[in-house]
């Protein structure tokens, strides 16, 4: 008899892609959201065992498909996460129901020692909020030791405070602030540059 984990993982395979599909390409949330009838029940209880199995996957997927009644297991499974699928645990019931104290689990991520990529989706999902914690939380984090978090962290402070163009790279006072010469190196230099992106971007808060 196969064992839950390989069920759901033989499923998702064939019906998102590989592991690296889904990184590469994000996940494809339309191979779900498009099904109708019987089929489309078969796909939320096949997701809420991934979810049973803490595969965040599974929560962004039932968030995208709008399935209500499964915000508690997503919570559940926030409870006991980590890095990228606390992220998306955390964003997947937010969607279902707009809950401004989530963005804390984004904001613990963002402030962690643990690999830009997980916080950069913690600096990403983080438009999606609008507290003054958080939002202390991205302008902190536009001196991260990091490139890219530097980088999402301005562009969701640009997004959350609806500035226009969104791209940081179309404001080159800034964003020459946040390209350091010596990347990776912390500096007196760096932190003082970053500071004067940081009170820039300020300026353009609305």
């Amino acid at each position: 008899m196969t064992d839950p984990a390989t069920t759901w993982q033989a499923w998702k395979d064939a019906t998102f892609g590989s592991g690296y599909m889904i990184w590469h390409d994000g996940l494809d949330v339309d191979a779900v959201t498009r099904l109708r009838g019987e089929a489309r029940e078969q796909a939320v209880d096949m997701l809420r065992l991934g979810l049973s199995q803490g595969d965040a996957h599974a929560a962004q997927a039932l968030a995208a498909m709008g399935e209500p009644a499964t915000r508690a297991e997503i919570l559940a499974q926030l409870a006991r996460s980590s890095g990228g699928s606390r992220v998306r645990l955390a964003l997947a019931a937010h969607a279902l129901r707009p809950e401004p104290a989530l963005a804390a689990h984004l904001v613990e991520v963002l402030r962690s020692e643990l690999h830009w990529g997980e916080r950069i989706d913690a600096a990403i999902g983080l438009r999606r909020f609008a507290g003054d914690a958080d939002e202390a939380a991205l302008l902190a984090a536009v001196g991260d030791a990091d490139y890219l978090v530097r980088y999402h962290a301005c562009e969701s402070l640009l997004a959350r405070w609806r500035v226009a163009p969104a791209d940081i790279s179309r404001h080159p006072e800034i964003f020459a602030r946040i390209c350091d010469p010596d990347e990776g190196a912390a500096s007196t230099n760096n932190a003082a540059r970053h500071a004067e992106a940081r009170a820039l971007l300020l300026a353009l808060r609305r």
